[in-house]
Formats: structure tokens, C-alpha cells, sequence
């Protein structure tokens, strides 16, 4: 089964990401490539495989969780271009 990546389907997913795409064309030529290759990797024999979920069989070492003392709290707030006081002024999320 192959996707068609048509213009419809360009105005639909830049929509739902809120992207400006100024070249369509290429954007189009790029998304049917990478589907080409999901493609090819669908006809792979994976019968009698084990499903990995990582590829990584190491057991993640984590650090002890002990509190540490932070200092440079100004070094922080100094690359933030919006301040007030000592608190840092982000984006909104609605709107």
C-alpha cells in the first residue's frame, strides 16, 4: 500500500503543525522518499522475531539521588531575553 503525498495532504499536515512550508515541492519529493522506505522496510521478514523496545539492553546507570546545591542561578536567567526580577518570562500555551 503506498501513500500518495499530494497537495492536500502537504496543506493538511502543515496546518496541523502551524509550519509555513515555502516549497511544497521539494517538501512533497521528500516525504514520499521517506515513505519509500518505510515501504521497502515493510517487506522485511520479522516472523519468529522478539519485538525489541530498545536497542539498548544496558540497564541505565543512574546517579545517586542526592540534593546539590545550584549557585548560578543568575547565569541561567542571563540567556532568557524576557526578565522580571528574578523570574524569567516564557511564551504563553494558549494563544
Amino acid at each position: 500500500m503506498s501513500i500518495k503525498i499530494d497537495d492536500k495532504l502537504i496543506e493538511h499536515l502543515s496546518t496541523l503543525s502551524r509550519l509555513n512550508v515555502s516549497n511544497k515541492e521539494k517538501l512533497k519529493n521528500d516525504l514520499q522518499e521517506i515513505i519509500g522506505y518505510f515501504e521497502i522496510l515493510s517487506e522485511v521478514d520479522t516472523e519468529g522475531l522478539e519485538p525489541m523496545y530498545t536497542p539498548i539492553e544496558d540497564v541505565a546507570k543512574l546517579r545517586d539521588n542526592v540534593p546539590q546545591r545550584f549557585d548560578n542561578i543568575e547565569g541561567i536567567a542571563a540567556n532568557f531575553p524576557d526578565k522580571v526580577d528574578k523570574l524569567i518570562k516564557v511564551p504563553g500555551i494558549y494563544g
